[in-house]
């Protein structure tokens, strides 16, 4: 590993929950010059998103059980092992393109700004990896350094007008200002899920159809409280994940579904607080760096690019994450030409999800609609995706498990925009494939 990968490692070993505080605190410093007030307001920002990524693991965690039970009672064999960001650290940090990769990326979003082709400042210098992933994997076909970080390029300004077209859903539904999401495995799916929901528009019946969770909130009464309905659905959860041999063997399994049902309890009462904590300090941090930038820069209206994961813990996501990631493992298990279970990457279902709620406005109805249609499109191209992401591994003599004959990444080899432009410039790749 050279000594810029190297640097590079140790950034992604810190992790988006320290980098982004940082990087908004020093942001922070320039814009206000109150040195407390902005220490303060990023020790919000570092609580609510180490909360929030302690209670999503929980949540992903919850449901492993109830996958184990559904793969048992599958026969389907799953040739490609899902292993998640392991995959995509090791193709990043074995490339020698990452460091050109990177500063194309920065060089590319400062440019597009000057030219006002974009007006999201993408401070999620973490999230870049994508970026790094998909230029490391055309590089290791071709051997052109320029290749791969063109391709990088394209995704890359694609994404950051997808986010900006988007942003005005993060302010009009999840009710924060002046951010956007330049994520290409999350923000990509909100132009799906919008096509969904015009067409769901022009379907007679379907369009009729509205069931908003806020509604249900209001309807339900207490029984729609987060306490009262994640100890309900956790409840239901358990008894489904042992209802093989529940009567035989009744009482254990009863006391199962009822720690399943507070498991799910506690999450769900606790995941809104760290949201509060985090946008508690997140508002004022944005509102003091766009003030800034329009008094001193431009007047024009910025965004700040940031993580889906700030959003993940909106009650309307953790609503339909409950219902979508089980029936990912079972759609797993159903869906002809589909070779990979989502296991290490389910974390990125949330923040899919995220974008399967925010175009219907929080309609749970059409959330459930596009994300069953968005959860098969990501296995197959996931598991289009492994032979490549297998190959990288062959050729750079990366162990691979002996369970699976290849490896893939929910997370890194789902991405639509990327597998599009993968089928588009194939002639090209094939004729320098070694």
């Amino acid at each position: 590993m050279t000594s810029t990968n190297e640097v590079i490692n140790k950034i992604i070993e810190i992790g988006p929950v320290i980098i982004i505080p940082a990087i908004l605190f020093l942001i922070g410093l320039v814009t206000t010059r109150k040195p407390l007030k902005t220490l303060k307001n990023c020790v919000f920002i570092f609580i609510g998103m180490m909360g929030l990524a302690i209670m999503l693991t929980l949540f992903i965690n919850f449901f492993r059980p109830l996958i184990e039970t559904i793969i048992t009672n599958s026969s389907k064999k799953f040739e490609i092992l899902d292993i998640g960001w392991t995959a995509s650290r090791q193709i990043i940090l074995n490339s020698p393109i990452t460091l050109y990769t990177l500063i194309a990326i920065v060089g590319l979003n400062i440019i597009m700004l000057l030219l006002r082709l974009t007006r999201t400042i993408n401070i999620d210098l973490w999230n870049l990896w994508i970026f790094l992933l998909t230029s490391s994997l055309i590089f290791s076909v071709t051997e052109i350094k320029w290749l791969g970080v063109l391709t990088a390029i394209i995704i890359s300004a694609i994404t950051l007008v997808i986010g900006d077209i988007y942003a005005p859903f993060i302010e009009s539904y999840y009710g924060i200002k002046g951010l956007s999401n330049p994520q290409t495995q999350t923000v990509t799916w909100a132009p799906i899920s919008h096509a969904i929901n015009s067409i769901l528009n022009r379907i007679p019946l379907m369009k009729k159809i509205h069931i908003f969770y806020d509604e249900i909130h209001h309807k339900l009464g207490i029984v729609s409280e987060p306490v009262v309905m994640g100890f309900i659905l956790g409840f239901i959860t358990g008894i489904i994940t042992k209802y093989k041999n529940f009567t035989f063997n009744a009482w254990p399994n009863i006391l199962f579904a009822l720690g399943m049902g507070l498991q799910l309890a506690v999450i769900m009462i606790l995941m809104p607080r760290f949201v509060n904590i985090l946008y508690r300090g997140l508002s004022p941090t944005v509102d003091d760096i766009k003030s800034f930038i329009q008094r001193k820069i431009t007047k024009r209206d910025l965004y700040i690019g940031i993580d889906a994961a700030f959003f993940a813990g909106h009650p309307s996501v953790i609503a339909l994450s409950v219902i979508i990631i089980p029936l990912s493992a079972y759609i797993a298990t159903i869906l002809p030409g589909n070779n990979i279970l989502p296991s290490a990457d389910l974390i990125i279902i949330p923040f899919i999800l995220v974008w399967a709620v925010a175009p219907s406005r929080g309609d749970i109805f059409r959330s459930f609609i596009s994300a069953m249609i968005i959860i098969p499109l990501t296995l197959w191209i996931t598991s289009d995706m492994g032979a490549l992401i297998t190959s990288f591994f062959t050729r750079n003599n990366i162990e691979i498990s002996e369970a699976a004959n290849g490896v893939s990444s929910f997370g890194g080899g789902s991405n639509w925009l990327f597998w599009t432009i993968l089928q588009i410039i194939k002639p090209i790749l094939n004729l320098f494939s070694r």
